[in-house]
């Protein structure tokens, strides 16, 4: 038997955290980004973690695990085109973490390098965690993934200071005071301090 994720869970938790934040004061901007960076994390869910099989536990079970960097020793000249969809398609994964997370969360530049590590390192703990629960070999738990999925991450934040440097220069060439959602984006792009 394989279990899904199914999105309607999803969108019922954020439904019951919006009302929550809303009540605790969060502006109708920043619940906005919340919703949309709420849809992204469900989308990474769905495909990093499900579907999995719960009921062909092994006796012979034994975990899958890399924890050599680099080595991407299943990769032999056949299955490169796999291998190199593999690199890409993890740090694809994380790139809009490393955008998105900076419209609802004020993060320093040296924050950004310990969320890049975590971000990969729970995405792989949790699959090593129903790969033990279950023990079932459903997915690799690979080193390179957290590497890959930090890579993401750090080149999302990097994307998002270069989006901030763009629209602060592009406000100011055009004379423009940004009201609402756009007041809202031009207070976030303001570069933060790191003390």
């Amino acid at each position: 038997m394989l279990v899904m994720f199914h999105p309607l869970y999803g969108l019922a938790a954020l439904i019951v955290i919006l009302i929550v934040l809303r009540r605790n004061g969060k502006s109708i901007t920043w619940l906005f980004f919340f919703s949309l960076f709420w849809l992204y994390l469900m989308q990474v869910v769905s495909v990093a973690i499900f579907p999995f099989p719960i009921d062909i536990a092994d006796e012979n079970f034994k975990p899958n695990i890399n924890l050599i960097p680099f080595d991407f020793g299943h990769c032999d000249p056949r299955a490169r085109d796999l291998c190199l969809r593999q690199i890409y398609e993890n740090i694809l994964l994380t790139i809009p973490f490393g955008f998105g997370v900076n419209f609802i969360a004020r993060l320093k530049p040296r924050q950004i390098w310990g969320l890049a590590a975590g971000v990969g390192s729970t995405l792989e703990l949790i699959q090593l965690a129903i790969s033990l629960t279950f023990r079932i070999s459903f997915r690799v738990v690979d080193i390179n993934d957290v590497l890959l999925n930090a890579a993401g991450v750090l080149i999302g934040y990097a994307a998002f200071r270069l989006f901030g440097w763009t629209y602060s220069q592009l406000l100011q060439r055009l004379n423009i005071q940004p009201r609402y959602i756009f007041a809202y984006i031009q207070d976030l792009t303001r570069p933060p301090t790191d003390h």
